[in-house]
């Protein structure tokens, strides 16, 4: 079995130029292969739809269910927007190869959607009639989805953390965006029960991607 670029370029340059000429070898083949180059822009999208596409088609069947409304909605579509507007740019921010001035405004949008979650829920009005704990486990299972596509999206790319921290913000919103339409509980059960569920979706992305080998080593 021929070496893998990764490992060649890792050998100590000798003089004899032989491991320069492996890696030329090595590389000349991998161009060869002319694999398909799929363009950020088109991987960035995969991942808001792959997110936005299953709040809405949740949204749909929460609808046709009873379990909410038409009200609900319109009353709520401020922090649902700014939802979907924090998942585009931190997916936008994930994938573009210039997208490191865009990463902190990506991070701080995600934090400042967080803080509009909690503070833009009252008491708690009546008993809920399942465990706390579904809320989360539901919000992580919903985001399993955006976090297939992500995690295969930033294989596309040289990892970064905050590249793939970005990514996980962007898959965890899913999870989110169904929570301010399936739960009524107060502030302090979106703080602990919501928010752990995108910090969960967040970390997982982070660790998984850094886990796998990319396919490039683009920027």
């Amino acid at each position: 079995m021929r070496p893998s670029i990764e490992l060649l370029l890792a050998e100590e340059f000798r003089t004899d130029g032989a491991v320069l000429e492996r890696t030329l070898s090595v590389a000349r083949e991998e161009l060869a292969r002319k694999r398909p180059v799929r363009r950020w822009r088109t991987q960035a999208a995969w991942l808001f739809v792959a997110s936005a596409g299953l709040t809405a088609a949740v949204a749909g069947v929460l609808l046709v269910l009873g379990q909410t409304s038409g009200g609900v909605l319109l009353g709520r579509a401020p922090i649902l927007a700014l939802l979907w507007t924090t998942s585009a740019v931190c997916a936008w921010g994930a994938l573009s190869p210039r997208g490191r001035k865009l990463e902190p405004w990506g991070v701080m949008l995600a934090m400042a959607s967080a803080a509009a979650l909690v503070f833009g829920r009252g008491s708690l009005a009546a008993a809920p009639s399942l465990p706390d704990w579904v809320c989360t486990a539901s919000h992580v299972g919903v985001g399993l989805v955006p976090l297939v596509v992500a995690v295969a999206v930033l294989r596309g790319a040289a990892f970064r953390p905050l590249r793939a921290l970005l990514a996980g913000l962007a898959v965890g919103s899913t999870g989110a965006f169904v929570g301010e339409l399936a739960c009524t509980q107060g502030w302090r059960h979106v703080l602990v029960y919501h928010l752990s569920a995108w910090a969960i979706a967040a970390v997982a992305t982070l660790v998984i991607s850094k886990s796998l080998k990319p396919r490039s080593f683009a920027p």
